[in-house]
């Protein structure tokens, strides 16, 4: 077998010929291409394109993406492959080594942290390095503090804490001053940590936070107040249902808002400012049939969302809503766009619904396939008074999950019936609908009347389930 042969080449590239005769091109290519090529690589392979050939001995020293995991070193209790302290030491190596002053991304996994002092350091050294994105998950370990060095980079842009941190924020002054992503995770929170830090970020934009609760928590107000954000994901964990956990409340002042996503499982009373800039709103809610929880936050957490146009609302909310027995809903003059889930309660409070959004333009009704919609949920649409949505605007209406259940059939006829300027009507049946069911859903629909004579309808199966 021959080896590789050199060719000639410009002075700051060198070309080679490999085995079977053909030009190796991608060795050709200029430093800078190289680097991009294996900035997009774990860090570890790219180490390894070391041993390729002289021309990519140090190649790898001027990526920009630095991402440390060492998933694949530890299994379980047991050390895999290289050992924890062989994984440290890659990491001291990389860092040595690797010489561009301006860093792109710095990215840690790690399950086994024997030192505080080293991560300190492989922190530190990317901010010194004027990193630009920090994402960390140190997994199962305990919260630890953060380096100080971070809370003032001036070159910092996004930062993604992927588990439980200490977090102990300067005394004064800004804290990160030009992020502008922030993902971060609380677990037990205390009053004042959240309204500090936020306000305290003079670029932030884009923010998802977890919050844990345990029944062992004093009550709490968590005040996220920004004047710069524009989209706010929040999740709310609560580890017992043991007793009644609406003793927090979640405060939100940002008037610049555009997104607003909320997972809940009613843990939390709401106190939400009027939110001008609202585009799109996101509200799911877990484990509604529990029942020493108070139904109020929904309501407290709609009636801030009423300037939004678009609108999602899990089978949850419905359900609590539905348990108020009171139909209480805020007025949405705004909303164009609605998309709903219904679940086995709940679809009483569709008429309501509807009917608080005058200016409606398109309707999507998912129909869970978790529990069976009983016709007692559906005997309103005889009686119920028609929203002027649907004889006045509506003009798209997708329904997705249709099974064979009358219940289902009864609420396609109900809106194909009274949506007077209905364009189009697409249904998607639930995937285990065999053709026959689905030729007799088909022959169903088409017999039913439309409120607008030339409104077109789709029938499909839904291919994937989500």
């Amino acid at each position: 077998m021959n080896s590789p042969e050199m060719v000639s080449t410009s002075p700051k590239t060198q070309c080679r010929r490999v085995d079977n005769g053909s030009e190796d091109r991608i060795s050709c290519l200029p430093d800078s291409i190289l680097c991009q090529i294996l900035s997009v690589l774990p860090t570890k392979d790219a180490v390894a394109t070391s041993i390729l050939s002289p021309r990519w001995k140090h190649a790898w020293t001027s990526v920009r993406n630095l991402c440390f995991d060492d998933e694949l070193s530890v299994m379980g209790d047991e050390v895999s492959g290289i050992t924890v302290a062989a994984f440290e030491k890659f990491v001291h190596s990389v860092l040595a080594r690797t010489h561009p002053s301006s860093v792109e991304k710095f990215s840690l996994r790690c399950s086994y942290l024997r030192s505080l002092g080293m991560f300190d350091y492989w922190v530190s050294s990317a901010i010194s390095r004027n990193v630009r994105e920090i994402e960390i998950d140190l997994r199962d370990h305990e919260r630890i503090p953060l380096p100080a060095s971070i809370y003032r980079s001036i070159t910092l842009e996004v930062l993604r804490l992927r588990s439980y941190f200490a977090l102990t924020l300067p005394p004064d002054g800004v804290c990160f001053p030009r992020l502008k992503t922030f993902h971060l995770m609380l677990q037990q929170p205390t009053n004042h940590l959240p309204h500090n830090l936020f306000s305290r970020c003079p670029c932030l934009q884009h923010l998802s936070l977890t919050v844990y609760f345990t029944a062992a928590n004093p009550a709490s107000n968590l005040i996220i107040s920004s004047a710069t954000l524009k989209t706010f994901v929040l999740e709310v964990m609560y580890c017992s249902h043991s007793s009644a956990p609406n003793q927090h409340t979640v405060t939100i002042v940002a008037p610049n808002l555009e997104f607003l996503d909320i997972t809940d499982d009613l843990a939390v009373s709401y106190a939400v400012h009027q939110l001008p800039s609202l585009h799109k709103a996101v509200y799911y809610v877990m484990f509604s049939e529990w029942p020493p929880i108070d139904r109020r936050p929904p309501v407290q957490l709609l009636a801030g969302m009423t300037k939004t146009k678009c609108l999602t609302l899990s089978a949850g909310v419905l359900h609590a809503l539905n348990r108020r027995g009171d139909n209480i809903f805020p007025q949405f003059s705004a909303l164009t766009y609605l998309h709903v889930t219904v679940g086995q309660f709940g679809c009483t409070m569709l008429p309501t619904i509807l009917g608080c959004s005058p200016n409606l333009h398109t309707f999507v009704l998912h129909l869970s396939d978790w529990y069976v919609l009983n016709d007692e949920q559906t005997r309103w649409t005889d009686t119920a008074t028609v929203p002027s949505c649907l004889s006045d605007h509506v003009n798209i209406i997708e329904i997705n999950g249709l099974g064979k259940e009358n219940s289902h059939m009864r609420l396609a006829e109900y809106l194909l019936n009274h949506s007077r300027v209905l364009l189009t009507m697409t249904v998607r049946c639930k995937p285990s609908v065999d053709g026959k069911t689905l030729e007799n859903l088909h022959h169903r629909l088409m017999g039913l009347h439309r409120g607008c004579a030339s409104a077109f309808i789709h029938l499909t199966r839904w291919v994937t389930w989500p």
